[in-house]
Parts: structure tokens; sequence; C-alpha cells
């Protein structure tokens, strides 16, 4: 404890002090580091490419008759829209209804079509009933049409029934989550993969290969304090790229940041625990930059495309969902979107909190396993 109370002597101290001072003072690093990601922020957030692809439909069939079933499936066949179509309960195990509106609230579906009991029974006009997300005009004029067209084709084909089909409409209100909303906590989540992963990796190699890590042994200097400051640096610049990234958010795009600021930088030391870990082991691995450079790409390119950074997992098939919810990237987006958009607690984020905690520990079991400071 003593050696610890004189901070400006103590090696530990010095040396994260002269590691930070080397990094910031890197312009190739800093810009990279943030140049990237910023730009990324630009072009999706100007472009808005949330305004493309196909109209997310939810539907809940209270009739279950032939009729229904010939709706479901030649809405299925329409390439405008993509049908979501539950059977029993829906999200947090509540009815099908209740299920597809919480999530016309929270933004995941542009219209909720709600097929009524008494559809395809003889009798007088039947009226599917559409919710719509008020804020998607585009895709609910899309929608609506889609639908229409589809129920005057069901009227004309049934000469013998005496009755049309119709559509009533009732408008729903969201937080008119935007692409931008969706995509600043991924662009978060990247960049903090990117840096722990590459910067840390190249880094040590070149420091092994020129042998500075091999004449650093030979000083009194201990190896762990200079361990610590390389770390401690690397975690400080995940807490600069997430606030910047935020403010650019924020300041730039009007993102509405409802989470506690606290547990967003948690998560992104966290995160930058796991990805720097992994640098570590990357470098240890690799004998040089011509092999550190394609190992960090190999395991970056993946979870960047698969771990939902640009658009939703929910695109991807089934089986590779549930292979890529077990990615470190998967988790790291997963708990920033919940905790900074949604505005969900820290410690809700519990099976995300346990995937990066088991991450961090085998990472750091394979880079000290790995390691080698020559």
């Amino acid at each position: 404890m003593k050696v610890f109370l004189n901070w400006r002597t103590n090696t530990t101290w010095v040396l994260t002090v002269a590691s930070m001072k080397m990094w910031y003072r890197d312009g190739q690093a800093i810009f990279w580091t943030f140049f990237l990601p910023l730009v990324l922020m630009v072009i999706f957030g100007v472009l808005n490419f949330g305004d493309f692809g196909r109209v997310e439909l939810g539907l809940v069939d209270q009739a279950r008759t032939s009729a229904s079933r010939n709706l479901i499936s030649t809405l299925e066949k329409a390439e405008a829209v993509a049908l979501f179509h539950q059977t029993g309960t829906g999200k947090a195990g509540i009815g099908v209804l209740a299920s597809e509106r919480l999530a016309l609230e929270e933004g995941e579906r542009d219209l909720v079509v709600v097929i009524p009991p008494e559809f395809g029974q003889p009798g007088g006009p039947v009226m599917v009933e559409v919710l719509f997300d008020v804020s998607q005009t585009r895709e609910v004029q899309i929608g609506q049409t889609v639908i229409s067209q589809i129920l005057d084709e069901m009227t004309f084909a049934l000469t013998d029934v005496p009755f049309r089909f119709g559509i009533t409409t009732r408008p729903i209100y969201n937080r008119d989550l935007r692409f931008i909303d969706f995509l600043m906590p991924g662009l978060i989540a990247m960049s903090i993969m990117q840096m722990g992963l590459f910067s840390v990796a190249f880094t040590f190699v070149q420091l092994k290969n020129r042998g500075i890590l091999r004449r650093l042994l030979a000083t009194p200097v201990h190896p762990g304090s200079f361990l610590f400051g390389q770390v401690a640096t690397r975690l400080s610049v995940s807490i600069l790229q997430t606030l910047v990234l935020i403010a650019i958010g924020v300041f730039v795009f009007d993102v509405k940041i409802l989470g506690n600021m606290a547990s967003i930088l948690f998560l992104a030391l966290l995160g930058g625990g796991v990805f720097v870990s992994l640098g570590f082991a990357v470098s240890g691995w690799a004998k040089n930059e011509e092999v550190a450079a394609p190992i960090a790409n190999i395991i970056a390119l993946p979870m960047m495309f698969l771990s939902g950074v640009f658009f939703p997992r929910d695109a991807m098939p089934e089986v590779l969902v549930k292979i890529t919810d077990f990615l470190p990237l998967t988790y790291l987006i997963d708990a920033l979107r919940n905790v900074a958009i949604d505005g969900e607690a820290l410690w809700s984020q519990g099976w995300s909190l346990l995937g990066l905690a088991v991450w961090l520990i085998i990472t750091f079991l394979v880079a000290v396993k790995l390691f080698k400071w020559e």
C-alpha cells in the first residue's frame, strides 16, 4: 500500500500515464478509432436506411377459418410484406393481440392486422381491423394497399357469398424510433470491438517483433505494471468513444437517450475488457502483423455483420440467429440498445451481462495462455 501512496513515483501510475500519452499522441490511432464510426453514423443518419425494405406486418388470426388461412397465405407471398404470424402467446407470455400491439408501440411493426372471429362466415360485411404506426407513413400506405387488394380479390372470388370484406383502421402512437436510434448503440459496440481487438493486437505484435517487450523484462519494471497501463489506456478510449458517439447522436441527429449514462459507460468498460483481452490473445498467437491482420479480421468481420450492428438480426435465418445470440458483440449491442434507447435498467440485462462476463473470463484465460513477451 505504501508504494501506491506516492503516486508520482509509482511505477504502475507512471507507465499508465506514459501509455496514455503514447496512444493519444498517435494521430493514426486517433483517426481510425474515431473517424470510421463517425463517418458511418453520418452516412446512415443522413441517408436514413430505415426508410427502405419491406413493410413489417403483424397478424392476429382470431377466426382460424379457411378464409383467414387463405388471407395469411396470400400475405406471405406478397413481396412488399414481411409477415409476423404468432400462435399461442407472444412477448412475455401475454396474448397474441396484446403482444403484437406492444411490438407496434415499440416500433417493431409497421401495421398489425386483426382478423375477426366471424371472418369467412356467412352474414353481413366483415371488417378486418388494421392497427398502424402513425410515424411510418410510407409503410402504412403500402401495407394498407396490399391488404385492400387481397381482400378485394377474395371478395370477387366468393361469387356466391353476398358480402364484401373491408378494413377499418386505428392509429397507434409510439416513440417514433428512427434508424439512427437503432444504429447508434451498434456503432458504439463496433468501435469498442475494433479499438480493443485491432489496437492491442497490432501494437503488441510490433512491440514483440522489435524486441521492446523482451528488453522490458530486463528492467526493474514489473510486467504487470506495463500491462495495466496498456489496458487502462484502451478502456479509457472505450469510455471516450462512447461519449463522443453519444454526443454526436444527441446533438446532431436528435437521438433520445433514455437510459442511465453510468450504466451505458459500465457496459462500455465491460465490453472493452472483453475485446482488449481478445486483442492480447491474437497478439500472443500471431508472430507478425501479416498474421495478426487476417486473424483479427476473421474475428471482427463476421460479428460486425451478424451481431446486429447495422440491421436487426430478425431478418436472418432462425438457426443463424440462435448461433449469433452467443457472440460477445451481440451481448454488448443488445444491452446497449436496451439500456440507452429503451431506457431499461442495467440489472434487467442479466443475460447479456452474464454473457459478457463469461466471454471476459474466457478471453482473459486464452490471453494468459497465448501471450508471449518475445
